[in-house]
């Protein structure tokens, strides 16, 4: 299979969008901004929810569309005849937000329903479900429970996971489930067809070849591939297997099977249209970084290399144009949103819709005549447009947030600096547009995980504090995901040591690029990140002068003893969590040095720590330790419990009430206040 890349207009996307693409070395020049920022904007407003459910969603013939829209405090779903632009609501609830909409064919749609930001975690678990409708309103129908009506049944609740549509005018989708009980802990699965005008569904996977938490099926709606995850008798070590079939005849067969804390597990992406060519992403062939490949049935190997990134895994999704029979390419991320095309006619789209929205990262969905296109960035947090081809008109439909229409907010950079072992670390880079990239205080905003990363784009906390004058610095440090797995893997059994190390070289890169004011340093982070902002503060404490916390690990083994935690006695704690975080039963003693807990006497500076009270990856313990010792020692503490809420923050009205302390909080320590 030869697919060939865009190279010169995928170019010509990227230079457009809305993240730099070359970055800054670290002893480069000062950036400097010439913008004036609208410091009017209130904290309130980075926080409040998007006003709109989402992009709309074309239906499969490009006639019509589906959106979500508010109507009395609530989402509800409408569709819009694009002939006649005549809206229309088509599904509502007094008590629900209607989520993540689909079209089933050009008359039928499916959705969800959820409380979203309206309520705490405690009391929002009452979504799920899936419930289908007309585009007229008509022929309603439940298909699936939500979690309120199998709790108030005394069942388990099933949630039910839409794969792909059948396509033509069938009414059928094909949907995951683990209705038969089969072994959950790793998301085993079964594969049904489900009727959404009966709610009859069929069992496609009698003949379950394992454990499968992932299924593929062809263009011929066939299940074709299933990807398992089992631990290994005696070693707790967890095995990737990969299994494939001719046809719906056919027996499965195992075409590839890893460990997963290898590094070398294979994510199956699709068929192509003649549903014999199979595309799989993998660290292959002794490769440090994912690609896309051919999968090579004969020799059961990766084949021909479609698709590769020099500082990325490339492990994204594939982009068909159904209507076509197109495979047209590739969507994933590195330090911002890319799309490598194999399709030549969406390739000139996409550099049509960049040169129309520049500045902006453009993503879209093709039917016919008709354009959907999302342009979002740092400094916009999603503008929705509507692209007639045959006109050629480019209309906007929304904002999702209209709070910042005609407000300025802050350019996000991608920078690189070397860590002091040489290591490259990629970082985003916020700095205020109000004033020049000189002495500025600095928050060094770390993300959770630690076995995660930032995304490119808009973010409340950095875009709130750049508006009142201060850089935000979002490092990638080691055990990052996405840059590779050397990168990953160099963070192993490093909470506090090189992973800590990575932080403040970053914010040293700044200092001596004169950028960052050296005493006017804050550090703040949730889950990992508010682990690296307590042990920042006991490791450094002559650089950070105040730490945020929340939801933070304040001692690594609290991971593992805490039985009422999520984390405690799971497959995956118990093989990749003993790797990359420490073995309780070996590690003791690097895990107790490494304890913020245990090095609380080394902290000077004021800190603000918030918890959830159902928080159940990091429970409050982790939190109510921390601050009695930071107390006993007369430490100033501030300390927030937000009733009802789990890992972070859902009700709108506390993610106002924590920006706002937060941003009270820096201004007293490193800010104008604190002056």
């Amino acid at each position: 299979m030869k697919k060939k890349l865009i190279p010169a207009l995928l170019a010509a996307a990227l230079l457009g969008a809305g993240l730099q693409a070359t970055a800054i070395a670290a002893d480069g020049p000062v950036p400097t901004v010439n913008v004036n920022a609208d410091r009017q904007i209130p904290v309130a407003d980075f926080f409040k929810k998007p006003q709109f459910g989402g992009q709309p969603i074309l239906s499969p013939d490009g006639k019509n569309m589906a959106v979500l829209t508010p109507r009395n405090g609530r989402f509800v779903l409408a569709v819009i005849d694009l002939a006649t632009r005549q809206p229309k609501v088509v599904a509502s609830d007094p008590d629900w937000n209607i989520s993540a909409p689909n079209w089933v064919n050009n008359k039928r749609l499916v959705f969800g329903i959820t409380k979203g930001s309206d309520e705490t975690l405690e009391k929002n678990d009452g979504g799920g479900g899936l419930y289908a409708v007309d585009r007229d309103g008509s022929n309603f129908r439940k298909l699936s429970a939500s979690i309120q009506e199998a709790r108030n049944s005394n069942v388990p609740f099933k949630p039910v996971t839409v794969l792909k549509r059948a396509g033509g005018d069938s009414n059928d989708l094909f949907v995951v489930d683990n209705a038969r009980g089969r072994d959950a802990a790793l998301g085993a699965s079964d594969v049904f067809r489900l009727d959404t005008t009966t709610g009859r569904r069929t069992l496609l996977t009698f003949d379950n070849p394992g454990k499968v938490n992932g299924w593929l099926l062809d263009h011929a709606n066939v299940v074709r591939v299933g990807s398992s995850m089992e631990v290994e008798a005696g070693t707790k070590r967890i095995i990737q297997t990969v299994y494939y079939r001719d046809d719906e005849k056919s027996p499965w067969k195992a075409i590839y099977s890893a460990y997963i804390d290898e590094g070398k597990d294979m994510d199956p992406l699709g068929f192509d249209f003649d549903n014999k060519t199979l595309l799989v992403a993998g660290r292959f062939n002794g490769r440090d970084k994912a690609a896309v490949y051919v999968w090579d049935f004969a020799s059961n190997k990766p084949g021909e290399m479609i698709a590769e990134h020099p500082q990325a895994d490339i492990n994204g999704t594939l982009l068909f144009d159904e209507p076509r029979r197109k495979l047209i390419g590739v969507a994933f991320q590195s330090m911002v949103d890319e799309l490598y095309y194999f399709d030549e006619d969406y390739a000139k789209m996409q550099a049509t819709l960049d040169a129309s929205l520049p500045g902006q990262q453009v993503s879209f969905s093709w039917r016919g005549d008709h354009v959907v296109a999302v342009a979002h960035s740092a400094t916009n947090p999603g503008q929705i447009y509507f692209f007639d081809t045959a006109k050629k008109v480019l209309e906007p439909v929304f904002s999702m947030r209209p709070q910042f229409d005609n407000r300025k907010l802050a350019p996000q950079t991608v920078i690189n600096y070397a860590a002091r072992d040489g290591l490259n670390i990629p970082a985003y880079l916020t700095l205020p547009v109000d004033r020049p990239a000189k002495g500025l205080p600095l928050v060094a905003y770390i993300h959770g995980g630690p076995h995660a990363r930032d995304l490119p784009g808009y973010e409340p906390l950095a875009q709130m504090l750049a508006s009142r004058g201060y850089a935000v610095l979002q490092p990638q440090f080691r055990m990052s995901t996405g840059f590779g797995w050397k990168h990953h893997t160099a963070g192993w059994k490093q909470w506090g040591m090189a992973m800590q190390d990575d932080i403040t070289d970053g914010v040293a890169a700044l200092v001596k690029q004169g950028i960052v004011d050296p005493k006017r340093v804050c550090i703040m982070g949730a889950s990992y990140g508010g682990y690296a902002t307590m042990y920042g503060l006991a490791k450094d404490p002559d650089l950070y002068k105040c730490g945020v916390n929340f939801v933070g690990v304040t001692d690594i083994n609290l991971l593992f003893s805490v039985s009422w935690s999520d984390t405690s006695n799971s497959p995956i704690m118990d093989d990749l969590g003993v790797r990359m975080h420490g073995d309780p039963k070996t590690d003791q003693a690097y895990m107790k040095a490494r304890s913020a807990l245990e090095n609380v006497s080394k902290i000077k500076a004021p800190v603000l720590m918030a918890y959830g009270s159902e928080d159940v990856r990091v429970p409050l313990i982790h939190g109510e330790r921390m601050r009695d010792l930071l107390l006993k020692q007369g430490n100033s503490v501030e300390w927030m419990v937000m009733t009802g809420e789990g890992h972070g923050w859902t009700k709108e009205s506390n993610n106002i009430k924590w920006g706002e302390a937060v941003m009270n909080f820096i201004d007293r320590n490193i800010g104008s206040a604190a002056k």
